[in-house]
């Protein structure tokens, strides 16, 4: 086995035990690992020192080809069932119904073939030793056949279904199954060409085929390996994006819930990132609106002023007005005062909110700098 394969099979096994959990928790999950359990097995079984014990154990010569096309067609048939759960969840239990029938049949005729195929000496390429055999050929066809027809609908319902994601990680990583389900469906029809070939001009079949015959499954294991992984670390990336900003905000959070704790919701200790971070801008919006409560209008505008001399431009000057009365409002709460009077206050409107929450985000991280800022902390301790 050369490097080239042994990094795929690396991948594959790492893919599984990762994936594994996962299977063991959410049903729809374990379609996706069976697919790779069952493709990582059947390259293991293309070692040739996992050949040569197998064999010898069983006294059959090429069995571990049976069982590494048998574990094939397992995986193409578990693919198929991991698409059409998330692209057509409604045909999912007519689709397992045809999946198991056409399994079933392609399993069976494939063992039935192998054993009617004359197997004198133990050969390292059983395809290639088998051209020209009648038998042979048709175990390939049958293999190939089930093969090529999985990964076929699969790329169809893969590419079909990554133009209605959303998020980009899910969309390329949908994609890149379909790309790799489509060089699949390339080298089922590759294998299916080179036996017909061999059956009709037996000696026409050389090493150079079958070499691109195996490139070509290891790019489509390879794709498949990254595509399906792709969203796995898109998610993990926003759940990094979301700790870094959650941290960022924290201190913010942390000053205006001193003054208004009654808005803060209950534990969150088991809560993702996401979920976490959605919290505490929800807690800091509350915080704020009653917080503006106790600014009557001269202070806002005193604090707009001192944000326009402050030099800062944009998003940046606005944070800053904001920062500098939220810190008067905040002392004011923590003093016992009362809330202006409607005519003296000016209205902070929910609308103003940003509604995108990507946006929104990034709002409250420059108000947080602009908050703890020194303009921000000279201010306040001249005007108490």
């Amino acid at each position: 086995m050369n490097t080239v394969k042994h990094t795929v099979l690396a991948l594959l096994w790492a893919v599984t035990l990762w994936r594994l959990p996962a299977a063991a928790r959410v049903p729809r999950q374990r379609a996706l690992w069976t697919a790779f359990a069952s493709i990582a097995a059947a390259c293991t079984l293309g070692d040739p020192g996992v050949v040569d014990s197998v064999d010898r154990l069983a006294g059959v010569h090429n069995l571990s080809t049976l069982g590494k096309n048998l574990l094939g067609i397992v995986g193409s048939a578990a693919i198929l069932d991991f698409v059409v759960a998330i692209a057509r969840p409604r045909s999912l239990p007519r689709a397992r119904r045809a999946l198991t029938a056409l399994a079933t049949v392609s399993m069976t005729a494939m063992t039935v073939l192998f054993a009617l195929t004359p197997r004198p000496l133990e050969v390292s390429d059983f395809y290639q030793a088998n051209v020209g055999s009648l038998s042979g050929t048709a175990y390939c066809m049958v293999f190939t056949g089930c093969l090529g027809i999985a990964m076929t609908v699969a790329t169809w319902l893969f590419w079909g279904y990554s133009r209605h994601a959303g998020a980009a990680w899910l969309r390329t990583g949908l994609r890149l199954l379909g790309a790799g389900t489509a060089l699949g469906a390339c080298y089922s029809l590759l294998r299916t060409v080179l036996m017909l070939l061999g059956f009709l001009r037996p000696h026409i079949i050389g090493t150079t085929a079958t070499t691109v015959a195996d490139a070509v499954e290891n790019a489509a294991i390879s794709l498949i390996v990254v595509g399906s992984s792709l969203p796995a670390v898109g998610v993990l990336w926003r759940s990094v994006r979301d700790w870094r900003a959650l941290r960022r905000i924290q201190p913010l959070w942390a000053e205006l819930t001193s003054a208004v704790p009654d808005i803060v919701l209950d534990a969150r200790s088991h809560l993702t990132p996401r979920v976490r971070l959605h919290r505490t801008v929800i807690e800091i919006r509350d915080a704020v609106l009653v917080l503006s409560s106790y600014v009557p209008e001269h202070i806002r505008r005193q604090a707009e002023r001192t944000a326009r001399l402050s030099g800062v431009q944009g998003e940046r000057r606005a944070a800053l007005a904001e920062a500098i009365w939220l810190r008067t409002a905040c002392a004011a709460k923590l003093n016992g005062a009362d809330v202006v009077r409607d005519s003296e206050r000016r209205t902070t409107p929910s609308a103003g909110m940003a509604l995108d929450f990507d946006a929104e985000v990034a709002r409250l991280l420059i108000l947080s700098e602009a908050y703890h800022s020194p303009a921000a902390r000279t201010h306040s301790k001249e005007h108490m």
